[in-house]
């Protein structure tokens, strides 16, 4: 009896709690897990409750935090802007809401957000089209409990064309949910170019949009400029396009909170836009820019006369870099910070930008050094191959084409055949006036050596390497 009763006991401990989870899931939610989603439209405003759901290990993940007993909404088709989703908990729910875009069996996150100690939450993304996941769950020390969903499209707020800009710029704060776009104008003349410069606080990403004169509303008028991130840009008014054109500034970062400016537009000025400022060679030019204001950008042109390498040095602070364009705007090379930037250029005019990141400022000097190609040759006994008997001298002279000055460093190797070439002597030589120089040398040894040449350059000639010239000492 006493063995019925134990065996009886076993049983329970097993079949008890599947038949708690089967009571749990059978009354679950319907939109329990992804592949039932409940299909909603925008705007959407919707009920729904956390009682009863379970928790699938195949949630994604969350940077809000890992949401439990979750339930699904689907957003099919969703147009192209911004999108808010609000969420109201009642009871005790402390609930996180998370959103993510559909890409075949992936899930890109789109945004999150949890509930405050009133119950509310709220979060914004920008849609790029397409199919939409919306998860609701309860943080893990919560209860269960109901809530009410909204999602609705984010049209613009702020009216056009907005408020005129001033001539120093503005600074000013825009947020996500509430107060998420500003509108400010300003008055271009067709013809002219302009300057354009958002500079939002660091860390994060505030969109700028540019509006054609006569937009009577931002909601569904195409931008004819676009920056997803703020930044700089310029833009002129083609025939017949003077008149107040608006910008548009937007909280692109989800994130709560609000996301501070500077907005700032002029005339472009000698030393913004082409032809830009001369630099000469061996000249060097000063400036001041900034990344936060609008002078972000200053623009120089020089020209070489016969293929050289060019040398543009740039001291100034880390947050600036340098741009060197052809005549026909195609990038040529361009640096990661201050310091040189060294190009073998063809003839022809170049131009050279002087750019500040966002967030920096400073003052800068701007060198430009161009020299003259060379070329280095080296010879033992007048041939690049030369045998003679122990004991017996090599003339090694070494020959430096468009020079006539200039230091030289001529290196002699010995070779072992077991374990290859190895360094065996240095000489520091002079170019004499006919652009030559050379050493009488007597190896030491039978075998086999070579000699290399190169030549360190002068302020107008650029450094060059010479081939390599072998004496065979046989024996």
């Amino acid at each position: 009896m006493r063995r019925q009763a134990t065996v009886l006991s076993i049983i329970a401990l097993f079949v008890i709690p599947a038949t708690a989870q089967a009571a749990r899931s059978a009354g679950a939610p319907g939109n329990d897990n992804r592949a039932t989603a409940t299909q909603v439209e925008l705007p959407a405003s919707v009920s729904g409750t956390t009682v009863g759901a379970t928790d699938d290990p195949n949630d994604p993940p969350s940077v809000c935090g890992r949401a439990h007993d979750t339930v699904w909404y689907r957003i099919s088709g969703a147009p192209a802007g911004r999108v808010v989703v609000r969420i109201g908990a009642f009871g005790n729910l402390d609930a996180i809401v998370a959103v993510y875009r559909a890409v075949r069996s992936r899930l890109v996150p789109a945004g999150c957000t949890v509930t405050d100690e009133n119950g509310r939450g709220a979060l914004s993304f920008t849609s790029q089209g397409g199919d939409y996941l919306i998860m609701v769950g309860r943080e893990r020390t919560s209860d269960d409990g109901r809530f009410k969903l909204t999602a609705f499209r984010q049209e613009p707020s702020s009216k056009a064309p907005g408020r005129a800009l001033p001539h120093g710029g503005v600074g000013s704060w825009v947020e996500p949910i509430t107060d998420f776009d500003d509108a400010w104008s300003l008055k271009m003349k067709a013809g002219v170019e302009y300057r354009v410069n958002l500079s939002p606080a660091r860390g994060r990403c505030i969109s700028l949009a540019l509006f054609a004169p006569g937009t009577r509303s931002f909601s569904g008028a195409a931008a004819i400029r676009l920056l997803p991130c703020g930044g700089y840009v310029t833009y002129t008014p083609g025939f017949g396009g003077s008149g107040r054109y608006s910008l548009l500034v937007t909280a692109s970062d989800p994130r709560p909170g609000r996301q501070r400016y500077h907005l700032q537009a002029a005339a472009a000025g000698p030393d913004d836009a082409a032809p830009g400022l001369p630099l000469a060679d061996r000249q060097a030019r000063r400036g001041t820019l900034s990344g936060t204001r609008i002078d972000v950008v200053d623009l120089y042109r020089f020209r070489v006369a016969e293929r050289s390498d060019v040398t543009l040095t740039l001291a100034a602070p880390s947050s600036m870099r340098l741009v060197l364009l052809s005549e026909s705007g195609r990038r040529v090379s361009s640096s990661e910070g201050p310091g040189p930037l060294t190009v073998s250029l063809g003839q022809g005019t170049y131009y050279v930008a002087v750019r500040a990141d966002s967030g920096g400022h400073g003052r800068y000097r701007l060198s430009l050094l161009e020299r003259g190609l060379t070329t280095t040759s080296v010879l033992a006994n007048g041939s690049r191959s030369a045998t003679v008997s122990p004991g017996a001298s090599v003339s090694i002279e070494v020959a430096v084409d468009f020079s006539s000055s200039g230091p030289v460093r001529l290196e002699l190797d010995r070779f072992d055949p077991l374990t290859g070439w190895h360094f065996y002597r240095l000489y520091r030589l002079r170019l004499g006036s006919n652009g030559h120089t050379g050493i009488a040398w007597r190896p030491p040894a039978i075998g086999h050596w070579r000699a290399r040449a190169s030549f360190g350059g002068t302020r107008t000639e650029s450094p060059s390497d010479g081939g390599t010239a072998r004496i065979a000492v046989s024996g």
